[in-house]
């Protein structure tokens, strides 16, 4: 059988297993542990049968839900992504089933049990699928299952994504190389991944198997992928269209239909009204917590900070925040005091470190006062980080879209900065990490961007 069709089987497997263990754990808690000292039973014990009989119900909805939330196709790479999605299938069906309840007028059953089986079962769960995804990936990185794909095209992104699905096994696609005619063929590609022209594409495809052809074109050459696409089509081929086809629709894109016109629409960002409202709350109470906890760090690096050396203990500057608005941004100061501050960016091993600033660097340190930034509003925990007025100036000409990251409040953290991309690196780069966290905002996505920001600090400080 194929490995296509073995894997989401493995994964139901897998539920069904979490889910009984789950429950059952849960009974055992709730009737035969310590927890009915505190939950004393007062209708006594039910019959373990009669629980069993019910996981069947259970779990039948259980993964019903799990397969209307597409739990069972491509897993993401990101191990938060995917105990995400766990956390939200299971609460989904913990609620269906504790509704249902209400509906039943047979056997009393027990909400703690299916309080704990909500717990238990987002712990359990995960792990049983994370022992299938390990599986999967080793299958993946033996080739097994794994799609063939070939790149049309050699722009940027196609050059990008072509090292992307080479270095992640687990997207399940494998590119073999480009196609490309020779008056726009580059040095870029390496010759033994340039697999032949445009013309030659059904002979590149039959010849190597080609499951699916990812455009990667440039505009004024879209024309050309209806032609291919069609002459293609007996191949029995997937496609996929990279970005830079049509190179100002972002990665927000979605399709739209007026009156059976179909169109496409982008642009938009989730950061308006109710959204806006709920990231503040979380700003508010999140750097509150933050700067209370802060406090005793701060009592004893102040008075280090000034004896380390001259100059005052915070540093601040003016930066660009939303829509342009100007602010004054904090930091713990870390550098010898220039009362000039000219404009510019650190570098690993700057010499204007002090020994306190060097150590406080690695860790972030420096950054806390900026909580006092999220809590006047001038800020957000999340967001693209804050540039000074005289690159803003700079940059919005010279970069495409630069300015569209300013539609969102600046961050402590980012999405750039978690993938690496922060200090004296490439502001396009960053631009476009930027972009798309204010076109795919949501709540889970500032929590995974403030946890993997928590992980980079724990396990590769940055180099000062």
């Amino acid at each position: 059988m194929n490995i296509r069709y073995i894997i989401p089987i493995l994964y139901i497997v897998a539920d069904v297993l979490g889910i009984f263990t789950s429950f059952y754990l849960a009974y055992s808690i709730r009737f035969h542990s310590i927890a009915t000292k505190i939950f004393p039973v007062t209708k006594g014990i039910p019959d373990l049968a009669i629980y069993l009989k019910a996981i069947i119900f259970i779990a039948v909805i259980w993964l019903f839900v799990f397969s209307l939330m597409n739990h069972y196709k491509k897993r993401s790479p990101s191990s938060f992504d995917r105990f995400w999605e766990v956390v939200r299938g299971v609460s989904s069906g913990t609620i269906i089933t504790i509704a249902s309840t209400f509906f039943y007028r047979g056997e009393s059953f027990s909400r703690l049990v299916a309080s704990f089986a909500w717990i238990l079962g987002i712990v359990v769960i995960f792990l049983f699928r994370e022992m299938v995804y390990r599986l999967e990936l080793a299958m993946l990185q033996k080739g097994l299952g794994i799609k063939k794909a070939v790149i049309v095209g050699n722009e940027k992104v196609g050059l990008e994504l072509y090292e992307k699905l080479k270095s992640q096994p687990a997207w399940g696609i494998n590119p073999l190389g480009y196609i490309d005619n020779q008056n726009i063929k580059t040095n870029k590609v390496p010759d033994n991944l340039h697999l032949g022209t445009l013309n030659e594409i059904e002979k590149v495809v039959e010849k190597l198997g080609i499951d699916i052809i990812i455009f990667n074109l440039p505009s004024q050459q879209s024309n050309l992928i209806e032609n291919l696409v069609l002459n293609s089509e007996n191949l029995g081929l997937e496609y996929m269209l990279a970005p830079d086809t049509l190179s100002i629709i972002t990665s927000n894109a979605r399709t739209v239909q007026i009156d059976g016109i179909p169109l496409i629409r982008w642009g938009q960002t989730p950061l308006e009204g109710y959204h806006r409202l709920v990231k503040r709350l979380f700003d508010i109470i999140v750097s509150l917590v933050g700067t209370i906890i802060s406090l005793p760090l701060f009592l004893i690096l102040l008075p280090i900070i000034k004896i380390d050396s001259p100059g005052p203990v915070f540093y601040k500057q003016k930066r660009l925040g939303r829509d342009g608005r100007l602010f004054t941004m904090y930091k713990l100061r870390s550098m010898v005091y220039d009362p000039e501050d000219k404009p510019g960016w650190t570098v690993n091993n700057d010499p204007r470190l002090t020994r306190i600033g060097r150590f406080m660097r690695n860790y972030n340190i420096d950054e806390l006062p900026q909580l006092f930034n999220v809590l006047l509003g001038q800020m957000s925990l999340v967001g693209p980080r804050p540039e000074q007025p005289v690159f803003v100036e700079k940059f919005k000409n010279g970069i495409p879209r630069y300015f569209q990251r300013h539609r969102v409040k600046s961050g402590m953290t980012g999405w750039a900065q978690v993938n690496g991309l922060r200090g004296n690196t490439s502001i396009s780069e960053r631009t476009k990490y930027d972009l798309f966290y204010t076109e795919n905002w949501s709540l889970v996505f500032d929590l995974k961007i403030i946890m993997l920001t928590l992980k980079n600090i724990i396990r590769k400080p940055n180099p000062s």
